[in-house]
């Protein structure tokens, strides 16, 4: 009787080994996808933590603590800033351990105004290769057209001027960092982790319809932002009418 020996050809062999990739490679990306999806989890909760940390300590101590070797944002040479990191340098009473981006580790970025009473806590979110920015803290602004945030897409030293025709502030106010936004992060994932920003033009950030503005409902003139605290330097402000409607109005302090 003849024996045949059963084995497998060329072409069954390759179609296997192909689908041995493909395999493969869908199981890599979903990996990849969950990692993602799990350090993005972990900044929201980072961030949270750090905010409820920050909150108590305002309300034990009255001031927020400053950011570490940090920068001064400043209009028309008037300090209403201040931003760096928030590290171990940081004197933060209420938090044992302050995180660190997962995947870089790197401090997050901190920012107070300038008479410490409200903040922003800011990070990157990877976002599957989108990323853009998450934005959390006390801040409201009341000067839209002046300063709609106090985080800037920003690795700076010293002071660093954000008013439109005052030095090099034509080209920093194009910096503000916005929640959700994607034309200015705070940091990358390479390139030293820096700052990035696409330079889109302040107006046009402004008109973006993807960037909400906390819309101010508190103040009725400029003698009430001057009374909370909330002046920094002359210019167009937010308030309400008698009505409750918001409208502008410039005011010299």
């Amino acid at each position: 009787m003849n024996q045949r020996k059963k084995a497998f050809t060329i072409t069954e062999l390759l179609v296997s080994v192909t689908i041995l990739i493909i395999l493969t490679t869908l199981g890599f990306y979903t990996y990849t996808e969950n990692l993602v999806d799990a350090r993005d989890s972990e900044r929201t909760s980072d961030l949270a933590k750090i905010s409820a940390a920050l909150d108590l300590y305002k309300q034990k101590k009255w001031v927020l603590p400053n950011p570490w070797n940090s920068f001064n944002i400043q209009n028309n040479g008037t300090t209403v800033a201040k931003q760096w990191l928030l590290d171990e340098n940081v004197l933060l009473s209420t938090l044992q351990n302050l995180p660190k981006d997962p995947y870089v580790d790197v401090s997050y970025r901190y920012s107070i105004s300038a008479n410490k009473q409200e903040y922003q806590v800011s990070a990157t979110l990877e976002n599957l290769d989108n990323p853009f920015a998450l934005l959390q803290g006390s801040y409201k602004t009341v000067a839209k057209n002046v300063l709609p945030t106090i985080t800037l897409a920003v690795s700076g030293t010293g002071n660093t001027e954000i008013a439109a025709g005052y030095g090099a502030g034509d080209t920093n106010r194009t910096k503000f960092v916005f929640d959700a936004g994607s034309h200015n992060l705070p940091y990358t994932f390479e390139d030293d982790y820096a700052p990035y920003t696409d330079s889109t033009s302040f107006t046009g950030i402004l008109t973006d319809p993807t960037i909400n503005f906390w819309q101010n409902s508190d103040y009725r003139n400029c003698t009430q932002i001057q009374e909370a605290g909330k002046s920094i330097g002359d210019g167009e402000y937010q308030i309400v009418n008698d009505s409750w409607v918001l409208t502008s109005s410039w005011c010299t302090f």
